[in-house]
């Protein structure tokens, strides 16, 4: 075992550096058919391993069987890692850049950083985590993250940590704040030290861990989306438990309830030329609660409630139509706008999570109906949860295309039990849950009459077993 350096504090004491931290772990090594253990010495600074072999004729036979020193791959395993290896399908690492000095009886491998980094995404934040192994002795450490894709990543830490090698096997425990803790079981593919601490590449050794990390790029990376997910085998209905929604109270946010419009329509075939999502935006965000659905740190899905207090002027249908009916006006509504999600994103539940929204935000406005409009494909999504078909058509605000405009009776729906009702509390049983938890039953049972609140009663007790 090398001594790196020797530091003095004083005439009377000081500590010296041990390249391992006294760790001698035993290492399989494979050359063609044969198998032979060694001993990790030292590992450096760019990542090579000294690696000692007791018996020589092991040595011989590599240089025979490669025809020359470094002419054949040399495989590595961790002892400690092979029940893991035979248990996940894993496979030793390889390199044909190596060494053997017979005198010294040792074996130099060295794994190239550069190629063990390409194809990933350099993420917008390093991922705070911590990296053990079984190899070594209760030493996990503190690292982040920096490249990610579903089948490598690369991360770095503070300090070179000389005991934490390439092949062995570790488990990165990453902590999101949208989805809590996530682990990754990963093999150490080669590794430098830089600027006082070093850098780590990995590749992913087991399926599980391929799925959770695409997850991680789905909430992080701009251009990771579900068609991504669904190529690596991740159903995008797995990542609906990650969405979360924000009402917007900020200009970032804003701007990006914005994009997400924009390209939402894009998408359908309006504003092709269009860049700039300040382009969508109107004088009635003003008066609007803005929302928006998103993954991790990215923005799926978006819309807005538009409300009106009661003034005619603030509504979008009522403007550009003949008018709305007087007992919409009489029971007093919001209005469902600017409904979009980004196309790479569609198919898994965001528009679930727009419309709970939209629920909870009506519920606590205190208003009996839900007025929205949609192109004619969309009319029958919007029908299973209960909206009706108003006389009233008008022309959409980024096309020439005709739109039907739809009502949604808050209080018909709480009040009645039809066909719908599996829809209706999958998509709304979960907020009326919440509501009646958090709020003051009255401001929904007033909705209600009669007979109706049987109906209601039901609805209520639905929502709570679920």
């Amino acid at each position: 075992m090398e001594v790196i350096s020797e530091e003095h504090l004083g005439t009377a004491t000081g500590f010296r550096y041990w390249s391992g931290d006294l760790h001698r772990p035993e290492v399989v090594l494979r050359a063609g058919r044969r198998r032979f253990s060694a001993v990790l010495e030292e590992r450096r600074a760019d990542g090579t391993l000294v690696l000692s072999v007791e018996d020589l004729r092991r040595l011989d036979d590599l240089v025979d069987d490669a025809g020359g020193e470094g002419g054949a791959r040399l495989g590595l395993a961790f002892r400690a890692d092979e029940v893991r290896f035979a248990r996940q399908k894993a496979a030793p690492l390889f390199t044909t850049d190596y060494a053997v000095d017979r005198s010294a009886r040792v074996i130099e491998a060295r794994f190239a950083l550069d190629q063990a980094v390409g194809g990933q995404h350099l993420l917008p934040e390093p991922i705070a985590a911590s990296v053990r192994s079984g190899t070594l002795f209760r030493r996990p450490r503190r690292v982040s993250v920096t490249r990610l894709s579903p089948y490598h990543g690369e991360f770095v830490a503070d300090d070179s940590g000389r005991c934490l090698s390439p092949g062995m096997v570790v488990v990165i425990d990453l902590w999101l704040p949208w989805s809590g803790e996530l682990r990754l079981h990963a093999q150490v593919t080669a590794c430098q030290d830089a600027f006082g601490g070093g850098r780590f590449a990995f590749r992913i050794v087991n399926e599980g861990s391929v799925k959770r990390a695409a997850v991680v790029l789905a909430g992080t990376v701009e251009g990771f989306g579900f068609a991504a997910l669904k190529a690596v085998g991740v159903p995008p209905g797995q990542v609906t438990k990650y969405l979360t929604v924000r009402t917007v109270s900020d200009p970032t946010a804003f701007q990006q309830a914005l994009r997400v419009r924009l390209a939402g329509n894009r998408d359908f075939g309006r504003l092709a030329g269009v860049r700039d999502g300040s382009v969508v935006a109107d004088h009635l965000d003003a008066h609007s609660v803005t929302f928006v659905c998103c993954l991790g740190d990215k923005p799926l899905g978006t819309g807005r409630l538009v409300v009106n207090g009661g003034d005619r002027a603030l509504s979008e249908i009522e403007t550009q139509t003949q008018g709305l009916p007087e007992k919409v006006w009489a029971g007093g509504f919001v209005e469902v706008s600017r409904l979009a999600i980004h196309p790479d994103y569609r198919g898994a539940g965001v528009i679930v999570a727009l419309f709970r929204e939209v629920a909870r935000l009506a519920f606590n406005l205190d208003c009996r109906y839900l007025i929205l409009d949609a192109i004619g494909k969309l009319v029958p999504i919007y029908e299973r949860i209960g909206a009706k078909r108003l006389p009233i058509v008008k022309t959409h605000p980024y096309s020439k295309e005709t739109v039907r405009v739809l009502a949604i009776d808050i209080g018909k729906q709480l009040s009645r039990i039809d066909r719908r009702l599996i829809s209706w509390q999958y998509v709304f049983g979960p907020v009326l849950k919440h509501h009646m938890r958090t709020s003051s039953p009255r401001s929904l049972s007033r909705l209600v009459r009669g007979l109706g609140n049987i109906p209601f009663w039901i609805k209520r007790l639905l929502s709570r077993v679920a």
